[in-house]
């Protein structure tokens, strides 16, 4: 459903995103953060402080993975082990999400990341 984010369930499913799943995000660095499944493009990420969600290894190019911070902290996104974010590493490329804000993340290579955040 994604009328709460002011879109409507038929465009969440025209521009072919999954259902929104509400997934915790956890740790506190690339390798312990929450790994996002390659089928769940769309998320409402709940977060404390550093904990984060680390995008999927085996997402395909070009698909788009949508991540909604509806908590009160800050939370992290993370590329994949041997990804990049922007041309970031795993380790330094953690993307911080505030409250209420929404990022489109993209593969766009083998091992690369970019992403869009909203104002």
């Amino acid at each position: 459903n994604m009328q709460g984010l002011g879109l409507g369930e038929a465009l969440g499913q025209q521009i072919g995103l999954s259902a929104i799943q509400a997934i915790t995000a956890a740790g506190s660095a690339n390798t312990d953060a929450t790994i996002l499944k390659k089928q769940t493009t769309f998320v409402n990420m709940t977060a404390t402080g550093s904990d984060g969600i680390k995008l999927p290894a085996d997402a395909d190019i070009g698909v788009e993975y949508i991540v909604y911070n509806s908590s009160g902290s800050t939370g992290k996104v993370y590329p994949p082990a041997s990804g990049t974010l922007n041309g970031d590493t795993a380790t330094t490329g953690a993307k911080s999400i505030t409250t209420l804000k929404v990022i489109a993340f993209i593969r766009y290579s083998s091992t690369g990341w970019i992403y869009n955040l909203t104002a």
